[in-house]
């Protein structure tokens, strides 16, 4: 096992890989505050970055994907530019970081989508990037024919998408679901740019930062394993956003992964494995 002071310096590499390198260092998003807390910055530096980052069972990329998507939905203006820089660092293209941005709208609301695509606007132009977006949706296309395209989406996750009701749906919650498999599944989850793996980990991200233990986040990890996602990717995932929402969040949807793993169709043996 290694020692306090071994994980305190893979704590300060792994900072200054996502910094950038060359000399550049993260110092996370309110380096401020150290001074008034350093042994909290030093915690941080050995548990969070010189512990949970360098795991190999989640990706580099896919932990900056769930990084970013969870702190949008926390609305924390500083922690989002510190992670845009930080998806950036690790190789995610302004592309990419758009399409996490446009699917966080859908579940965190409007005003956070348009507020993070604001501040994703200023760090690539403090990062000397420049990118305008490309119009990729076809307004040509008939209600019907949209509806259709989310419908075929969302059943590549979850092939009875009604199946989260208890109850009958009423009217609004049916108008709702209507225009949500047209807009969220039919016009944002079909968007190039960005990979199914990585748009389901965004939404297990936001779901878990919004605190939602109920049917969406089950689903959402029954879809992931359908998917190609492991086991040990969705529970990697939520030991690393312990550090963004709160132990007592993602031992909610670990406790909630758990009972899917357990469920006739993922425990059979061939299901996915750790």
């Amino acid at each position: 096992m290694a020692t306090l002071e071994e994980r305190f310096q893979e704590g300060i590499e792994m900072r200054t890989r996502l910094g950038g390198g060359e000399g550049r260092m993260f110092r996370g998003s309110v380096p401020a505050a150290y001074e008034l807390a350093p042994d909290l910055y030093r915690i941080t530096t050995e548990c969070l970055y010189g512990s949970i980052w360098n795991r190999p069972a989640l990706s580099m990329k896919h932990r900056a994907v769930g990084t970013l998507s969870a702190v949008v939905v926390l609305r924390s203006e500083a922690q989002i530019r510190a992670h845009l820089r930080t998806a950036l660092n690790v190789g995610l293209t302004p592309q990419e970081i758009v399409e996490i941005l446009m699917q966080c709208t859908f579940y965190a609301g409007i005003s956070s989508g348009y507020n993070a695509l604001l501040m994703a606007k200023e760090v690539f132009e403090e990062e000397n990037i420049h990118y305008v977006g490309e119009s990729t949706y076809d307004e040509t296309i008939t209600p019907e024919e949209l509806y259709e395209m989310g419908l075929g989406k969302h059943r590549e996750l979850n092939p009875d998408v009604f199946g989260y009701y208890t109850v009958d749906p009423t009217s609004e919650e049916h108008d709702l679901d209507l225009l949500m498999n047209e807009y969220l599944w039919g016009a944002i989850w079909t968007r190039p740019n960005l990979d199914m793996k990585s748009r389901i980990i965004c939404a297990l991200s936001v779901q878990v930062g919004e605190g939602r233990y109920d049917q969406w986040v089950r689903r959402t990890i029954e879809g992931g394993l359908r998917n190609g996602i492991t086991r040990g990717e969705v529970l990697e995932l939520f030991m690393h956003l312990a550090f963004f929402v709160g132990i007592l969040a993602a031992r909610s949807a670990m406790n909630i992964a758990n009972t899917v793993f357990r469920s006739p169709e993922f425990s059979q043996e061939g299901s996915p494995s750790l």
